[in-house]
Order: structure tokens, then C-alpha cells, then sequence
């Protein structure tokens, strides 16, 4: 994937960038938090898919702003959103199946899929608990998202 050029951060900006995405990442990891307090079934978790988008999609906004220790946030997004869009693929082609009509071939790649699912859930929490939200893990993100945001 091609990088976008660089563009010049206006003082703005960075000013912006700098009081507004620690507290959108914090509110992040507390919504993700409280989901998974609730021990969320596969589809459920989809919520949490679109929530690691809307901050990736919005951290990538202010990459002017930053240098390369945004990059390497960005990618742990993507690899958050990735665990997520697999467990969505899965819970959608069970709905897409469940609409068919009754086989064994359907009921047997209907529990498939939701073995894959639910595997796929459990590698997410453990992605989650064991390095994205490790302890100490918010602080850093807060404090880079506070700290480095400057005008280029």
C-alpha cells in the first residue's frame, strides 16, 4: 500500500489533534472494555469493529501531525480491526446460511462457521487483554496522542 504524501499540519490542527484524539482513544478502550465485560457473542462484537474503524479512520486524518510512532498505532488498529472483520465474516455467512434452505451441508458449514467465530472471538480478547490493553498500554497512547502532535 502506497504512502500518502506528506502533508503540511497546520498549527491548528495539531493543536486540535492534541486535546481531541487522547480523549477519543481513551473513550475507545473504555468502550471496548465495558463490551467485553459482557462477554459478547461473535455478531455482538461487530459494535466494536466499526468503533476500531472510526478511530483508525480518524487518527489516519491527523498523520500530518505526527511522526512515524502513529504509524506503528495505526497498525495495531488495523490488526484489531482485521481479528474483527474476520469474526463479522463469519456471523454474516451463518445469517446468509440460515437463510437457505435445511441441508446437512448448511447445518454442517453453519457450525463451522461458528466454531471459526467463536475461536476467532477468543484469539480477539486475548489479542486485546494481552497486548492492546495491557496494563499501561492507554497511558501510552494517551501520552503520545498529548505530547507529539506538532506542526510540520
Amino acid at each position: 500500500m502506497a504512502k500518502a504524501p506528506k502533508v503540511e499540519a497546520d498549527p491548528g490542527a495539531a493543536k486540535y489533534a492534541s486535546r481531541e484524539l487522547p480523549k477519543l482513544i481513551s473513550a475507545y478502550f473504555s468502550t471496548v472494555r465495558k463490551a467485553l465485560a459482557k462477554n459478547p457473542s461473535p455478531p455482538e462484537l461487530h459494535r466494536l469493529r466499526l468503533a476500531t474503524k472510526h478511530v483508525r479512520y480518524t487518527l489516519e486524518l491527523f498523520r500530518s501531525c505526527y511522526g512515524p510512532g502513529l504509524e506503528s498505532r495505526i497498525d495495531e488498529l488495523r490488526d484489531v480491526q482485521q481479528i474483527l472483520g474476520e469474526i463479522n465474516d463469519c456471523a454474516a455467512t451463518v445469517r446468509l446460511l440460515k437463510t437457505m434452505p435445511a441441508s446437512p451441508n448448511r447445518k454442517q458449514g453453519v457450525v463451522f462457521l461458528d466454531g471459526q467465530a467463536d475461536r476467532k472471538a477468543r484469539l480477539f480478547r486475548a489479542q486485546w487483554t494481552e497486548k492492546f490493553d495491557a496494563p499501561g498500554r492507554e497511558r501510552w497512547w494517551v501520552n503520545y496522542l498529548e505530547r507529539q502532535a506538532t506542526a510540520s
